[in-house]
C-alpha cells in the first residue's frame, strides 16, 4: 500500500531517489487506507502510482490472456507458490489473489518500459515481484523491514533466492535473513539503513540540548501506535513508580492511537498518573517534532511478542537522537545498534519497570549524564542514519546487480 501512514522511511526514500533523478512507477496492491496528508506522498501518489482493484475486467483480462500465452511458466509459478507455501495456508491465498492485478501491473510496466521490479516488505510485495520473474523473466530486488521474518516461511526462503539481490534496514535483520533462512547466497542480502525525514535534518542543525532546572517538571514524550508491542504500559507503570519512589513531578505526552487506547487510560489511573499523562493521539509530522523539540526525554518500551510484526529500530527513537533528545528503551531487536546503555541512551531489559523507572529518574538527576547521552546519540544517529550515504548504497547495489537497468 502507498502511502501509508507509518512507512514514512519508504517515502523519504522514494523522495531521494527521485532527487538523484532517478525514473520510476510505483505500483500499489492496494488503495490507500487512511487520508495522505504529506505532501510528497499527494505527489507521488497523483504523479506516479498505479491504483487498481484486485479483480477487475483489466486484471482479469491480464491473467487470462498470460495464461493463454504463457500457459507452462504461469501454471509453473502458482504450482511452486502452493507446494513452497504449504506451511502457510492462508498466505497461499493471499499470494495467489494478487496474480492477476500483478499481471496488469507488469502490462502497465511494460508499455512503459520499466525492466526492473524491487518490492518492499518480505510478504506479498515481494510475490508479486517474484511471480514477474518466474513467468516473464524480469529482475526483481527486495526491500525487507522485519514484517513476516521471523516465523517459520519456507516460501520466503525460496523466493529471496531468486531476487537478484536485497536490502534489509537493520543489523538486526539482516544477520537473521543471511544465517538464519538458509538462502543459497546469503551475501546477495545487504544492510541498508533509512534515511531520516529531511525536516529533522533541518531541525537538528539549529538544536541544542535541553537544560532542565531542578525544579521544573521533567517532560516526557513516547510516540508510538497504541499497541501490545509498544510497551506503552510498561512506560505507564514507570511513570508510576516516578511518582511513588522518586518524587520526580513529570508530565509523559503519548502520541499514537490504536486498539488499546481504553487499556492504556484505565492503567494510567490505576498507576494514580491520570494527571500527568496526555494522550495526545495521532498527529502530524510537524506537531510531532514540535512536541520532541520540547521534550527532555523519549522513552519507548518495545517488546518481542509471537505472531505480531517486530519493530526493527523505530524511527521516532532515531528521530529524537537527532533532536539532542535523551533516550530510554528497551534492549530489543535493533535498538541496541543505535543505542548504547550510559554513552548514547539507556537501555532497560524488556518488561523491566523498575528498571525502566530507574533508567529516567538517572537521567533526570544527572545533568552530565544527559548532556553527553544527548551528543553522543546526535552523533551516532547522523552516522547510520545519513540518507544521502544510504541512497548512495543502494543506488550502487543497483548498478551492481542490475546494471543498465535503474536510470
Amino acid at each position: 500500500m502507498f502511502p501509508e501512514l507509518h512507512e514514512t522511511f519508504i517515502l523519504r526514500e522514494l523522495v531521494a531517489l527521485e532527487k538523484r533523478g532517478l525514473q520510476f512507477d510505483i505500483f500499489s496492491l492496494q488503495f490507500p487506507r487512511d487520508p495522505i496528508t504529506i505532501d510528497d506522498a499527494i505527489r507521488l501518489s497523483e504523479e506516479r502510482t498505479s491504483y487498481e482493484k484486485l479483480i477487475t475486467i483489466a486484471t482479469l483480462k491480464a491473467f487470462f490472456v498470460t495464461l493463454l500465452t504463457r500457459p507452462v511458466k504461469t501454471i509453473k509459478a502458482i504450482a511452486k507458490v502452493i507446494w513452497h507455501g504449504r506451511d502457510r495456508p492462508m498466505d497461499i491465498v493471499k499470494n495467489l489473489a494478487i496474480l492477476p492485478l500483478t499481471l496488469r501491473f507488469y502490462q502497465l510496466g511494460s508499455a512503459r518500459g520499466i525492466e526492473h521490479w524491487h518490492g518492499h516488505w518480505a510478504n506479498i510485495p515481494t510475490t508479486a515481484c517474484w511471480f514477474l520473474q518466474q513467468i516473464h523473466g524480469v529482475t526483481w530486488s527486495a526491500a525487507i523491514h522485519g514484517e513476516d521474518i521471523f516465523s517459520p516461511n519456507r516460501f520466503l526462503s525460496y523466493k529471496l533466492d531468486d531476487a537478484a539481490f536485497s536490502v534489509v534496514c537493520s543489523g538486526y535483520f539482516c544477520n537473521h535473513l543471511q544465517n538464519q533462512l538458509d538462502l543459497k547466497q546469503p551475501e546477495d542480502v545487504h544492510l541498508n539503513y533509512h534515511g531520516l525525514d529531511p525536516r529533522v535534518m533541518e531541525r537538528s542543525s539549529e538544536r541544542t540540548f535541553n537544560e532542565r532546572s531542578e525544579n521544573q517538571k521533567l517532560k516526557l514524550v513516547s510516540i508510538g501506535r497504541l499497541v501490545p508491542t509498544k510497551g506503552h504500559d510498561v512506560l505507564i507503570k514507570a511513570c508510576g513508580l516516578l511518582r511513588r519512589q522518586y518524587n520526580i513531578d513529570f508530565e509523559l505526552q503519548l502520541i499514537g492511537s490504536g486498539p488499546i487506547d481504553t487499556e492504556l487510560h484505565a492503567l494510567a489511573r490505576s498507576e494514580s498518573v491520570e494527571d500527568a499523562v496526555v494522550f495526545r493521539g495521532g498527529l502530524a509530522f510537524e506537531d510531532v517534532l514540535s512536541t520532541l523539540e520540547q521534550a527532555d526525554m523519549f522513552c519507548l518500551a518495545p517488546r518481542l511478542i509471537p505472531g505480531h510484526p517486530p519493530d526493527g529500530i523505530p524511527n521516532v527513537i532515531a528521530e529524537a537522537m537527532a533532536l539532542r533528545v535523551p533516550v530510554v528503551s528497551t534492549r530489543v531487536s535493533a535498538i541496541p545498534e543505535l543505542l548504547e546503555s550510559g554513552k548514547t541512551g539507556q537501555l532497560v531489559e524488556v518488561d523491566d519497570v523498575e528498571g525502566f523507572a530507574a533508567a529516567i529518574a538517572a537521567v533526570a538527576q544527572d545533568l552530565e549524564l544527559a548532556q553527553s547521552i544527548s551528543e553522543n546519540g546526535f552523533t551516532k544517529v547522523g552516522q547510520l542514519f545519513d540518507q544521502q550515504k544510504n541512497i548512495d548504497e543502494l543506488i550502487d547495489l543497483f548498478n551492481r546487480y542490475v546494471p543498465g537497468k535503474v536510470t
